[in-house]
């Protein structure tokens, strides 16, 4: 086996001869035979946060004849100390969802006559501890790109997202006629961040108050926002019960939901009007069983700007109702919920797209700038960073001021 020059100068030790021949005769079958392969990096700096990813090219040859391939590695970061235990945990889910969860949603939504769920296809994976690793399908050939997180997504970007999650959504409310409860059959599904570990709630408690505390101090050198400094100071404490909210399962709204939806694990394909066309879901690694709404506005505070939020919630919540509603009634069920009882459960999760969001958008705001190999001093380069853009940013109003204006004028945060 020979690999060229390059593949030397980037090849993780994951990345073996061994799962590259299994990838290759899952997806190309037995006939095939393995040349050579490089390894490449995949993102760039800031595109991912709880794994790696790196994109192999094989060369192949299936009866003499010569054949190229590429595939999409997502592999453990074994960083971050406090959450290796986390991370592997991520990767029992996301394996989990594509050797077998993928394959239920996908019988119901054929069974209804629907287009398949768009995510890619996994063809091989490895569970072995601290040093896990799963081969995707790459869409780049296809033309699939990521969106700027940056920038946060327009009306047209956030609908395919809408109607995506809704036919997951729905295809696994379908599925409880056949597995009531999903997470009864896979258990790792009642692993979270707040139950993966002896120590997982103090560990996120600190987190998540620590960052607290750094927005608070950055509005506080903002000014005018003193209603929203005295909430984050009250509900410091209350951290825990507002992520308590994942695992608190609503009947009319109990659905396998993604878990991490926001616009840094999709991919989109775009006409040659720049407009675009299709969406694939990606990153199923935070995958849950829990109310549809904690993937809805997590959605919608980490990836839109306020103007787009606020001007279009009524649209987009009706968006995703007409695709839930889509998916039951060609699998002759009746949806669970109305559109004014989505609206409600919505609301009722506000809490907790913003308490995301002060994770997930903040990072994103100071992207480039901080360090994020050093959990220990994570949250020292955040604020750091933080104040030095409050003045300067220009995304900081549109991206996540503009979420507390919203929480106060709802009367969220008073």
């Amino acid at each position: 086996m020979e690999t060229n020059d390059a593949a030397a100068e980037f090849r993780p030790s994951e990345i073996t001869q061994e799962s590259v021949e299994a990838a290759l005769k899952n997806d190309k079958g037995s006939d095939a035979r393995l040349v050579s392969f490089t390894v490449q990096e995949c993102t760039k700096k800031g595109d991912n946060y709880a794994t790696l990813v790196a994109r192999v090219i094989v060369n192949y040859t299936i009866c003499e004849t010569d054949h190229k391939a590429s595939y999409v590695i997502k592999y453990n970061p074994r960083s971050f100390k406090a959450f290796e235990k986390f991370a592997c945990v991520m990767f029992r889910k996301e394996t989990l969802f594509y050797q077998y969860l993928v394959h239920e949603i996908q019988s119901q939504l054929q069974e209804a006559g629907q287009t398949p769920l768009r995510v890619p296809r996994c063809f091989h994976a490895s569970l072995k501890e601290y040093q896990e690793v799963v081969f995707l399908e790459d869409f780049r050939p296809r033309g699939f790109r990521m969106f700027d997180r940056k920038k946060g997504m327009d009306v047209a970007h956030t609908k395919l997202v809408l109607e995506e999650l809704a036919r997951l959504h729905a295809a696994s409310y379908l599925l409880k006629a056949k597995i009531p409860d999903l997470a009864d059959k896979y258990p790792v599904l009642n692993l979270d961040w707040l139950n993966y570990a002896d120590d997982a709630r103090d560990v996120l408690y600190k987190t998540f108050s620590k960052q607290m505390d750094t927005v608070k101090d950055m509005l506080n050198k903002v000014g005018g926002y003193e209603v929203a400094e005295n909430w984050l100071s009250r509900n410091k404490g209350r951290v825990l019960e507002i992520l308590d909210i994942i695992s608190k399962r609503v009947p009319s709204f109990d659905v396998l939901c993604h878990g991490d939806s926001w616009n840094n694990n999709m991919l989109f394909r775009y006409n040659e009007k720049e407009v675009p066309v299709e969406v694939m879901l990606l990153d199923l690694q935070m995958c849950r069983q829990t109310s549809l709404a904690t993937d809805l506005t997590y959605l919608f505070h980490t990836s839109l700007e306020g103007h787009v939020r606020k001007t279009n919630l009524d649209t987009f919540l009706d968006t995703y109702f007409s695709a839930f509603l889509g998916v039951t009634e060609a699998g002759k069920t009746a949806v669970p919920f109305s559109r004014q009882e989505l609206r409600q459960e919505y609301k009722n999760h506000l809490e907790y797209g913003l308490l995301l969001a002060l994770m997930v958008t903040v990072v994103v705001i100071c992207e480039g700038d901080i360090n994020k190999e050093d959990r220990e001093g994570f949250s020292n380069s955040v604020r750091d960073v933080l104040d030095g853009l409050v003045s300067t940013s220009p995304i900081l109003r549109p991206r996540f001021l503009c979420m507390f204006d919203e929480m106060m004028e709802n009367g969220i945060i008073q």
